[in-house]
Formats: structure tokens, C-alpha cells, sequence
């Protein structure tokens, strides 16, 4: 067993990168990372992926990274939507180790829906091999989501049983060294982002990992108990609040009946297109948000809630789809959080790990 490497760096691409750290070996393959405009918002954000083969031999396809849904899948020859032709397509028929009953599959995100059909076929990444993955193969795209978007499907990391996520196959083909796998996201255009299967990489971080318990057969979900502003209670998780933790989701996403009163605490104003934008001669002197978690005071400073687009101010946070999620308010953190911390994943202990980062 070995830990698996993926480091995530801005427009080159390099694949093969094998390094020694103490004991371990990694195998890794640079991913490229990408800024990209979304149809739907006029902020500028990014996203996080990066290539796998499927098949053998291998197709290749870039795949983005997403802890909140559970399926890996793929663009397919089986698809006629206008999404798939601005994309490379999996063919199953060029594959000797592809197999499918004919399962059907259906996801609805937040943004964008997918169909298709269930296959079982083998994923290279780097020098890593998992064989009889679950596969998604994508018969309808509808819209314009997934069109416009840079990658060719979806890789999906979520904590659900039964769903046959790769991390699953993973650890019942004893390929990682551990049940865990971690996210270091770099901000704009900086090199050095990585995501690594099987363990931490410490170079990231300093000090201890905090750790927060997460609830089995959800998506990253826990409760924290506080939400601070300039180091001032809100109030507004007093009696606790739940949010996921999404890589898949570029920016905070703060509950509904919530969000206005956030914004008006940070001086924003709206836009005429309805977003929240700051001046950004006071963006230096923007408070500080805190997340209380498990006892441990986990801090956004203005720099990673404010986007700065062509010149423009604009906030990173907004509204989240549900006001709350098992009776308490809902925020969904996605990488406008993340890039604040080293983020570990950790599914044999059921819970998540923020920390300081080096």
C-alpha cells in the first residue's frame, strides 16, 4: 500500500512526478488548475481538477474533484446533449475491461443535472491502478451547465456508504495507507495545489489538525457551535449550526435568512446585477469571520472572502439553497473556506480535519 499524490498547479501539466517523503512513496501527476467563468454568477472562480485514464487502455479525461456528490462519471459516446460535444467522450467499446448491466444513474446538483448508465472499469492516476470502479457514463447533459465547464465529469468524494465512491475501492483494494485524503487548494493563479490519497502531506500545515466528527451517510456534514464577526458572536449558532464540506462549491455559502444581515455587518453594497461588492479601498480593513468548531477558532480574514474580478470587489459569500438541514441553520463550506486550511478528509474515523496552513 502507498499514498497516492495529485498535485493541482496552474496551466502546465506534468505527469509521472514521483517523490520520496520519509517512509512513503508517492505517485502523482500534476492537475492543471483552471479559473472559469459561471453562467450563472458574475464572480470569477475556480475549479479543481484533473486527468484520469478509464479504460485499457487508457481514455483520459479531466475530472473535477467534488466531496459533495458520491459518482465518478464521465462524458460518454451515449451522449447527444450539447454538453458532450465540447468534450472528449468515453467510449466503453475500446475498452477490454469495461463491463455494465445497464443500471441507470440520475444527479441533480445545485447547478446542472446528469443521466446515464453505470459501468465498472479500471482508473489509472499516476502509477496508481483501481480496478472494477464504478463509472457513471453520461447519456443527457441538459442546459448549459456542464457545457462551458472546462473538465469532462465529475470525481465524486462524498461520505455515503454503499455508493461505491473511489476512495471506497480504494481502501477495499488496499491501495492507501489509510482511509483519508486531503485537500491543499492554492488561491487565483498560484502553483502548488494537491490533493493526496492515503495520508497527510505536512508540508502544507503546522500545529495540530482539528478535528471536527462528521455524520455517517451524509456528505461531509457536521455541527459547529459559533459564527463569529470581528470576533463578535452572531449568535446565529447558538444552539449549533450544520454545514457540508464541498470542494465541489467555489464559494461560502451562508444560510439565507442570513445572509443579507452578513453583508451589511461587512459594509457590502449590492450591484445592479445583485451582487455583493465591497469598496476596495476598505477591503484591508474588512473584519475577520470566525467558525467555531469543536472548540477550535477557525478564522477567514477579508483576503479569502473577497474576490477580486477585473477590478471589481466582490464578496465570496452567498446565500446557500435551504435555510436550514436538520432543524439547524445550513451553510454549505465550500473553497473560499478550504483555501484557508489544509483540509483532511478522514473516513475510517468519520470525521474532518482543518489546520493552520505552512
Amino acid at each position: 500500500m502507498f499514498s497516492l499524490t495529485l498535485s493541482l498547479v496552474c496551466i502546465t501539466l506534468s505527469e509521472g512526478l514521483i517523490r520520496n517523503n520519509g517512509t512513503l512513496q508517492y505517485a502523482g501527476l500534476y492537475i492543471l488548475i483552471k479559473k472559469f467563468k459561471s453562467p450563472n454568477l458574475c464572480y470569477l472562480q475556480m475549479a479543481y481538477f484533473g486527468k484520469i485514464g478509464i479504460g485499457t487502455p487508457p481514455q483520459y479525461f479531466y475530472v473535477h474533484f467534488d466531496t459533495g456528490s458520491t459518482t465518478l462519471w464521465v462524458n460518454s459516446v451515449y451522449c447527444n446533449s450539447d454538453a458532450c460535444s465540447h468534450h472528449p467522450l468515453f467510449n466503453p467499446k475500446y475498452s477490454s475491461t469495461y463491463h455494465s448491466n445497464g443500471q441507470p444513474f440520475s444527479i441533480q446538483y445545485g447547478t446542472g443535472s446528469v443521466t446515464g448508465i453505470i459501468g465498472y472499469d479500471t482508473i489509472t492516476m499516476g502509477e496508481l491502478t483501481i480496478t472494477n470502479q464504478k463509472i457513471g457514463l453520461s447519456q443527457s447533459e441538459p442546459g448549459d451547465h456542464f457545457a462551458g465547464a472546462l473538465h469532462d465529469g465529475l470525481m465524486g468524494l462524498a461520505f455515503m456508504p454503499n455508493q461505491g465512491t473511489i476512495v471506497d475501492t480504494m481502501i477495499q483494494e488496499s491501495l492507501i495507507e489509510e482511509p483519508v485524503f486531503a485537500f491543499y487548494l492554492s488561491r487565483k493563479s498560484e502553483s502548488g495545489s494537491e490533493v493526496m490519497f492515503g495520508g497527510t502531506d505536512p508540508s502544507y500545515y503546522q500545529g495540530q489538525i482539528n478535528w471536527v466528527p462528521v455524520q455517517q451517510n451524509s456528505h461531509w456534514q457536521l455541527v459547529f457551535e459559533g459564527f463569529e464577526v470581528n470576533h463578535q458572536s452572531t449568535g446565529w449558532c447558538e444552539n449549533g449550526c450544520t454545514a457540508i464540506t464541498d470542494t465541489g462549491t467555489s464559494l461560502l455559502e451562508c444560510p439565507p435568512q442570513y445572509v443579507d444581515s452578513l453583508h451589511q455587518m461587512l459594509g457590502a453594497q449590492q450591484d445592479q446585477h445583485g451582487n455583493y461588492v465591497f469598496d476596495c479601498s476598505e477591503v484591508s480593513s474588512l473584519p475577520p469571520l470566525t467558525f467555531i468548531m469543536n472548540g477550535a477558532h477557525l478564522h477567514l480574514p477579508a483576503s479569502a472572502y473577497e474576490e477580486d474580478s477585473n477590478g471589481n470587489c466582490r464578496s465570496g459569500i452567498k446565500h446557500s439553497h435551504e435555510e436550514y438541514r436538520n432543524g439547524l441553520p445550513y451553510w454549505i463550506l465550500g473553497d473560499v473556506f478550504l483555501r484557508q486550511f489544509y483540509s483532511v478528509f478522514d473516513q475510517g474515523n468519520a470525521r474532518v480535519g482543518f489546520a493552520t496552513l505552512a
